[in-house]
């Protein structure tokens, strides 16, 4: 894909391997980085939502980040996540990554005091004037309560650091609207594996998705036919995605992807609470569609 955007393609955010005792083990996710940049992925996307970020301590954090910058050996982008509510502790969690060597973050939309567009700015705008790293935004009104309007997705992308944004908001005409004022400056990814193909026709140029981890490849196939203006086909290889994409969303993210990696030989552990493990019903499911929907990925 030609642009000189400077983060496009399929960048897979990982989730954070757990021993028996609910910490951090480095070894499945050394392992899992090798097997996505094998498999030609685009980035790294650590400590997001999938990664448990709120569910780790600060230095658990920094040990994953640590951990997936050594591997990916900067063969791929790393782009850690920062899912807190609160500037003081974004501020601090981020300029650690950007220590251990990270050049660009995930920075989430400001939740819990469902700030102003106006306040949401001035966020963006202080974290900029502290963090030395690229910044792309993550609007996830479902999860956060905050929804970032067009207008101010364009104002941001004015901003020097910003370069991107991970869109999650299931309101296509607010995406359409927020593509057409920003996608010539900035990187607009889509955060929604239901609906990539129709983000791409609308001006995205990739996505941060959870379900690459598995079928990298093929994710990567129906983003090149979308992007090629073979919009068709990309929606028809999407469909027969759709029972994997349906079986790592049944329950909450990230239990079902552990799973699956689970079952495909890397042992990525329980969840941290509030959540729970994936039940005993799903880990039959995806036992069944993972085979059939695998089988497909080619070197």
């Amino acid at each position: 894909m030609e642009t000189s955007l400077k983060y496009t393609g399929i960048l897979t955010a990982v989730p954070t391997p757990l021993d028996e005792c609910l910490r951090f083990t480095a070894k499945p996710l050394v392992r899992h980085i090798e097997r996505l940049v094998a498999a030609g992925t685009d980035g790294i996307v650590p400590l997001g939502g999938t990664g448990e970020y709120t569910a780790l301590s600060p230095d658990e954090r920094l040990r994953v980040v640590e951990c997936a910058l050594e591997t990916a050996a900067g063969r791929t982008p790393v782009v850690p996540g920062i899912i807190s509510p609160g500037l003081g502790d974004a501020i601090g969690q981020a300029q650690a990554f950007v220590r251990a060597g990270a050049k660009a973050l995930m920075v989430v939309t400001p939740y819990y005091f469902r700030p102003t567009q106006d306040g949401i700015v001035d966020y963006y705008r202080r974290f900029a004037d502290e963090v030395d790293a690229d910044i792309i935004l993550y609007e996830i009104p479902y999860r956060t309560g905050v929804s970032l309007h067009y207008e101010t997705v364009a104002r941001l992308a004015g901003m020097t650091r910003v370069v991107g944004i991970k869109a999650c908001n299931p309101d296509l005409a607010q995406q359409m609207r927020a593509a057409e004022l920003a996608a010539s400056k900035i990187s607009i990814l889509s955060g929604e594996e239901d609906v990539l193909p129709l983000h791409v026709a609308m001006g995205a140029v990739g996505g941060i998705i959870s379900s690459s981890n598995l079928i990298p490849r093929q994710w990567s196939r129906v983003l090149a036919l979308a992007s090629g203006g073979r919009l068709q086909e990309a929606i028809a290889l999407h469909a027969t995605l759709r029972p994997l994409i349906d079986a790592v969303f049944a329950e909450p993210n990230p239990a079902p992807i552990k799973a699956a990696l689970t079952l495909q030989g890397l042992p990525f552990g329980d969840v941290l609470p509030p959540l729970r493990p994936a039940s005993a019903a799903l880990r039959q499911r995806l036992a069944e569609v993972i085979p059939t929907i695998t089988a497909r990925e080619t070197v």
